[in-house]
């Protein structure tokens, strides 16, 4: 098995960019308990968080953020809870559909573009956060201008994207429903079964 290389002092070569076009919609589940659908989440690094930027040890940390989400329900469905093998209609969880207002480049690491700063694939699907996180922390101070990254998630192969601090939320608009809500839930359950999740 291949093991993820620590990322260089300083990268040799610029990432390859990708821009997510306004209209453009992100899905992810939110506890609002934590925040509105926009908030970022301050606190990390989280252990099994692939993109956490934030220096350790795992604590809040003032500048630096993350907010991670799918480009389709399905593999917001697969990212939010492939691991734990269930969706829990009463967890008090809501699902946003965010839409880009204003364009986002993101550094990309899909296919062959993560060939640009000698990666494979091995960055989406390792179960080695540590060293992703580790690269993430590099891409953002080696590379200071784009608002995250773009991805192909683990659990399905769907595209998606984390977003950090250097982004105004105010560029996306966000619509958010409870999980409870007979309409959604239909499709986050169907999403599911698709998955091979147990829906609860």
């Amino acid at each position: 098995m291949n093991r993820l290389a620590s990322p260089p002092p300083k990268l040799a070569s610029q990432p390859k960019l990708v821009t997510l076009p306004q209209g453009l919609s992100l899905l992810r589940f939110y506890q609002p308990q934590r925040g509105e659908w926009s908030s970022q989440r301050f606190f990390g690094p989280l252990d099994d968080m692939r993109f956490d930027h934030h220096p350790p040890p795992c604590q809040t940390h003032p500048t630096y953020s993350v907010w991670y989400a799918a480009a389709s329900l399905r593999g917001a469905v697969a990212e939010a809870f492939g691991r734990q093998g269930f969706v829990d209609r009463n967890a008090g969880l809501r699902l946003v559909k965010a839409t880009v207002q204003s364009p986002l480049r993101l550094i990309d690491l899909v296919g062959f573009a993560a060939r640009a700063v000698g990666l494979t694939q091995e960055i989406a699907a390792t179960t080695d956060y540590d060293t992703c996180q580790q690269w993430a922390r590099t891409f953002y101070h080696d590379a200071p201008g784009p608002h995250g990254l773009r991805w192909r998630g683990r659990q399905s192969g769907s595209l998606c994207a984390v977003l950090n601090d250097r982004t105004d939320m105010e560029r996306l608009e966000g619509e958010s429903w409870p999980l409870v809500d007979p309409a959604i839930w239909r499709r986050v359950a169907r999403a599911a079964r698709e998955c091979n999740l147990t829906v609860l």
